[in-house]
């Protein structure tokens, strides 16, 4: 919330450009930049103005996923801006034209939706007291991975953070979503302030051991979706610093280590355009994981 108020104070002083989006830095889940647009969509007229004056001025200079993140944050203060109304937020989003921006849009929206949920402050009859895969599996097919992406929170509030029960809960998703609900848990292992919650072992064993303790309590189908999941949420918040990701992706059963440091490679290259710096941090991974990473960045030997 204090970095919402950073973000609403940031749009006051430096106005509606790429340039004073971007001053709002991404630590602690974006929030100056979701208060960033939650400002400027309440003094313009239309969402998709502000769209074209911030979001569709991030070019190629930016790192790649710059521009969806920017509809992500949007997307947040669409739905503040809206008063939480789900429906209407995702209608204002389609209306923004291209399907990036649609769908970043949506990602925001939904993961703001899960933050009044697990405030009790969503709107009534959003979520369902008896179905803890409401709303996601009642959208249409085109919302749900981004509802189910973002639906973790919601589900640890409806098992008491027992990632047993919640993650047993995505078999019942529709069957192409499975996987979606599955990464959303996945995101939450590689979460300090979620591993207190989650674990009772956090204060004798390492962050990346935490993470793999919970990654084994997934159904077993699907424990590689736990590790995607983790090390996505990695990648996210550390960019271009591989040393947690690298401790995790060892820790991880063997199976999955070599799919592991192939999202480290796709997560650098999200993070930046310099394929250089990429390709030295690829190389730290030893003789065994560096070509994995460097085809997770789409890079060759």
């Amino acid at each position: 919330q204090l970095l919402h108020q950073i973000g609403r104070q940031t749009a006051e002083t430096f106005g509606i450009s790429p340039d004073a989006f971007f001053l709002c830095f991404d630590a602690y889940n974006y929030g100056c930049q979701h208060g960033y647009f939650e400002y400027v969509l309440g003094k313009t007229d239309s969402t998709k103005e502000v769209a074209q004056l911030i979001c569709e001025k991030v070019d190629n200079s930016f790192p790649p996923k710059s521009k969806f993140y920017c509809y992500h944050g949007m997307g947040h203060g669409v739905m503040m801006a809206q008063a939480y109304d789900l429906n209407r937020s995702l209608d204002t989003c389609n209306s923004l034209g291209s399907s990036l921006a649609a769908d970043g849009c949506w990602q925001g929206v939904f993961m703001e939706n899960v933050n009044a949920g697990m405030r009790g402050e969503s709107k009534e009859g959003v979520f369902s007291k008896t179905d803890p895969l409401a709303p996601c599996n009642q959208l249409e097919e085109k919302y749900q991975h981004e509802c189910f992406i973002n639906h973790s929170g919601y589900l640890m509030n409806y098992f008491n953070n027992d990632i047993s029960q919640a993650s047993r809960a995505c078999l019942a998703a529709p069957e192409a979503k499975i996987l979606s609900c599955m990464q959303s848990i996945g995101l939450m292992v590689t979460n300090p302030v979620w591993q207190v919650n989650l674990s009772k072992n956090t204060a004798t064993l390492a962050f990346e051991d935490v993470a793999w303790e919970l990654c084994r309590q997934f159904p077993s189908d699907y424990i590689d979706q736990c590790v995607i999941g983790g090390i996505d949420n990695i990648m996210n918040f550390d960019q271009l610093n591989i040393q947690r990701a690298s401790a995790f992706c060892t820790t991880v059963g063997l199976p999955f280590r070599e799919s592991c440091m192939a999202k480290i490679g796709s997560g650098m290259r999200a993070n930046t355009n310099d394929t250089e710096i990429i390709r030295q941090r690829c190389s730290n991974l030893g003789v065994n994981y560096s070509q994995k990473c460097l085809q997770g960045a789409g890079l060759n030997l």
